[in-house]
């Protein structure tokens, strides 16, 4: 792409969100599986979340920094967070294990017990040269029931990583070797983010979330949802986003910096993927492409360098809410784990908010935060092929996968990037939710996110699995999931009493809910006699739209097109379709795609398969922008099953005509070396029998006058074993049944038919043709009466057959010879033409014998 090396270390550096080891609190004893905790702290400033279990434990700490104060103290409350609800304060999942060593040994906090009650927190900003102390003498305070140190939250840059030290250099690598494995990636991405370029470009993850379906439906909500962008700012006035005045956009300034400005880039990155204005002719399209239907608050959760605290991430989350944020994105991590974090997610998740954040970028199974809280949905990357980027974080609390890597979107400034990360893949999660559920508005957040789960594309191993969640967001699959009922698709809304909707919010691998049962379906009834249905099972590809087919009768005009089928809404997706009880026959399948790229296997892979009863008669999916399969013969239905043709109520008035009806098969035959005779080789007793459709009162019927060791030589359809002289002498010719053969063009055609005339190959899976409505024939070719197909008055010989394309092969035997040799020792090739006659309906057949030129 496009992107020199420099750019491309540069761009996937802006991405990465995972934080790397620190270590300024015992980081020698950290536990490698869980993300490292670096503390939001400049000099001897210092922040604490200090919780509090009720209205008066708040009280007793507001008196506590006036204390301060009066004692000298540089200290403050910077904000109050009061919760809706009172929260239990959790240890991180396997705190105290191997795998979740002590929590002291990350963060300097003091929690009263597990489980014990929150009703909101202080953040208290404070310059102290004894951290330790301040939190033992915050613990004491009577209502008081966690201290905890704040974190760092950020956008890793390689410059910042650089400043690290001690066991942070091997994080560096691992991370230097994620955007060395990941540069193999981006060629590939960003041809296939490039390969439908139009004025205005779509994202390939755009289509890969099948967002498109749904942008047709209008939303039920009576106001336009809004999404949140927690992040480093907004490029307000950029030519492809909406904006404050025309759009809504509003947003929480914080860091003395103004939310309207991104002097980052990242956030209006990942607002681009969410609702960039599509139509419009100008740089990209998004998830909602229609500002109309939604709107956009910003929270300016980092400032302009990428960085930021978890307290400030805190209070744009808070803000958001506020402004009635239903969906908020955040493409963030670090700071660690914080029960105090995880108990106000768990409230706003029972503010029916749905929050969706980064897995992270370490490339490694530690967890990352916010997004291993259960009450946040994480998100990891996938790659334009749909498979795990490489740099993309996996562990239990990974859940739903989404296109991450060499991701196009705006950027400050005006302008427009690729990047990667979960950074990208995250806001194409949220911007799904978002679209659906302004068109499910009655469902729960918890439902929404389970919707998303359970008609997710399967990417990794059945079910959940640690790289990509539950699969791939779909969402055209979750829509037509969700037109089912918010419970069939997502679940129970009803939590036990006293609790919220956080009680449904596990995370991860433990989010996961059964789908309600869909009764079977109905079977058909059976065909009768020797009828099949047809069935035709197509697999979409990431481009379901593209697709269509159609399954044409042959034999029957009357019947015509059959079946059809598409364009598809979801893709990667089977899809089968059962035809009415059909005789066999003729038939022509053909697919199309409308951007000549097939099926399989440039974007996807897609394939089609049809079925008469059980027998395949056509398979595949690599094409251009259309293939035809034609296959059986007209003429082979079989007759009726309803049992043998009985015989007829009188005897035959004269013995057999020589030729027309094949010998006795039955053991009444006299042997072929014995003269004919009329006596049976019963005893005289019984009445003689040798011809089985002869009632036994009848005399003998006498043999054929042929004799027996000379069959009849009836001539059959096509030459035996001796070369047939065609006619005209020209070289090719026609066996015509009452059709005309034109010497001047080699074809047989209609004869003074009527005003409308045209034709059609019968050419048993051999090959195909091309007839009627060419201008490069003349109307000389119709004899008697022009045929006139109102194409500007022009007259042409829609009668006549333009060109036929046969397959090699000898008539005798079926046997297929080299392309060319169309003449073979005893035989020699043809193919069956029948003429439609519009104007007067008639029909007629003939065969044409092709010379060893395959041209004629």
């Amino acid at each position: 792409m496009f992107l020199s090396k420099g750019t491309l270390n540069l761009s996937l550096a802006l991405a990465f969100t995972a934080s790397a080891a620190i270590g300024k609190v015992s980081a020698v004893d950290a536990d490698p599986l869980i993300a490292s905790y670096e503390p939001y702290a400049t000099g001897s400033k210092q922040t604490l979340l200090v919780s509090y279990r009720d209205d008066s434990g708040h009280d007793n700490v507001v008196n506590r920094v006036e204390k301060m104060k009066g004692e000298g103290k540089k200290v403050k409350e910077s904000k109050n967070h009061k919760l809706n609800k009172t929260h239990s304060l959790k240890k991180e999942k396997g705190a105290g294990t191997k795998k979740g060593k002590s929590d002291k040994d990350r963060r300097l906090r003091w929690l009263q017990e597990d489980g014990a009650i929150t009703a909101g927190f202080s953040v208290l900003e404070l310059e102290t040269d004894d951290i330790k102390a301040e939190i033992a003498a915050l613990s004491a305070i009577d209502g008081v029931t966690a201290v905890e140190q704040d974190g760092m939250m950020h956008i890793n840059t390689m410059e910042y990583q650089q400043k690290l030290r001690g066991g942070a250099a091997d994080h560096i690598r691992e991370i230097q070797d994620a955007i060395s494995a990941t540069a193999d990636e981006l060629a590939e991405d960003a041809e296939a983010q490039h390969g439908r370029r139009l004025a205005e470009q779509t994202p390939y993850g755009i289509d890969m979330v099948n967002a498109s379906h749904v942008w047709d439906y209008t939303p039920v909500m009576t106001d336009p949802i809004k999404i949140c962008v927690v992040d480093t700012g907004y490029d307000l006035g950029h030519e492809d986003l909406p904006t404050e005045s025309v759009h809504g956009v509003d947003g929480f300034d914080q860091y003395g910096q103004l939310w309207s400005v991104d002097g980052h880039g990242h956030g209006t990155h990942c607002a681009g993927t969410i609702g960039a204005i599509g139509g419009n002719g100008k740089g990209v399209t998004s998830v909602n492409p229609d500002p109309s239907k939604f709107t956009f608050f910003i929270g300016k959760g980092l400032s302009d360098s990428g960085s930021g605290s978890g307290s400030g991430v805190m209070a744009a989350v808070a803000a958001c809410v506020e402004a009635g944020a239903k969906v908020i994105s955040m493409s963030l991590g670090g700071g660690g784990y914080s029960a105090t974090s995880n108990a106000a997610y768990e409230d706003y998740y029972d503010a029916n908010v749905l929050i969706v954040a980064a897995a992270g970028n370490g490339g490694n199974s530690a967890l990352g935060y916010p997004a291993s809280y259960p009450a946040v949905v994480s998100v990891a990357s996938l790659t334009s092929s749909g498979s795990r980027s490489s740099f993309s974080q996996y562990n239990d609390q990974v859940e739903i996968a989404a296109p991450g890597s060499a991701v196009l979107s705006t950027h400050k400034n005006n302008g427009y990037t690729s990047m990667s990360g979960t950074s990208m893949a995250c806001p194409h999660v949220a911007g799904v939710a978002a679209l659906l559920w302004s068109h499910f508005p009655d469902c729960t957040n918890n439902q929404i996110r389970n919707a998303m789960i359970n008609s997710s594309v399967e990417s990794g191993s059945a079910g959940w699995d640690k790289y990509y969640g539950w699969g791939r967001v779909n969402a055209g699959n979750a829509y037509e999931l969700l037109k089912n009922g918010c419970e069939v698709a997502g679940g129970d809304s009803n939590p036990p009493a006293g609790e919220g909707l956080s009680y449904f919010a596990l995370g991860g691998k433990d989010q996961g809910v059964p789908l309600t049962p869909t009764p079977a379906p109905t079977p058909l009834p059976p065909c009768p006699g020797a009828q099949q249905r047809f069935e035709v099972q197509i697999i979409t590809d990431n481009y379901p739209g593209e697709t269509t087919w159609t399954l044409t009768d042959k034999c029957d005009a009357s019947i015509g097109e059959m079946m059809s089928g598409g364009p598809y809404s979801t893709s990667s997706t089977p899809y089968s379709d059962m035809s009415a009880c059909a005789n066999d026959g003729q038939y022509e399948f053909k697919i199309n795609d409308s951007y000549g790229d097939g099926v399989c296997c440039s974007y996807g892979a897609g394939s089609y398969l049809v079925k008469f009863g059980t027998v395949e008669k056509a398979s595949g999916g690599q094409f251009a922008s259309s293939e035809t399969k034609t296959f059986g013969t007209c003429g082979s239905t079989p007759p009726p099953t309803t049992g043998s043709t009985p015989p007829p109520s009188a005897p035959p008035t004269a013995p057999p005509t020589n030729g027309s009806t094949p010998p006795p098969t039955n053991g009444s035959t006299p042997p072929p070396t014995a003269p004919p005779t009329p006596v049976p080789t019963a005893p005289p007793t019984v009445p003689p029998t040798p011809v089985p459709t002869v009632p036994p009162t009848a005399p003998p019927t006498p043999v054929p006058t042929a004799p027996p060791t000379n069959p009849p030589t009836a001539q059959p359809t096509a030459p035996p074993t001796a070369p047939v002289t065609p006619a005209p002498t020209s070289g090719d010719g026609a066996v015509a049944q009452g059709a005309i053969f034109d010497s001047s063009y080699g074809v047989p055609k209609c004869a003074n038919m009527g005003s409308s005339c045209d034709s059609l190959a019968l050419l048993n899976g051999r090959g195909t043709i091309s007839n009627g409505n060419e201008p490069n024939h003349s109307n000389t070719n119709n004899i008697g009466n022009t045929c006139n197909d109102g194409n500007s008055g022009s007259y042409h010989s829609d009668e006549s057959i333009d060109q036929i394309t046969v397959t090699a092969g000898d008539i005798e035997s079926g046997v297929p010879v080299p392309s060319g040799d169309f003449i073979t020792e005893g035989g020699r090739a043809y193919v069956t033409v029948k003429l439609w006659c519009w104007g007067s309906g008639a029909s007629d057949t003939a065969d044409i014998y092709l010379t060893k030129d395959a041209s004629s």
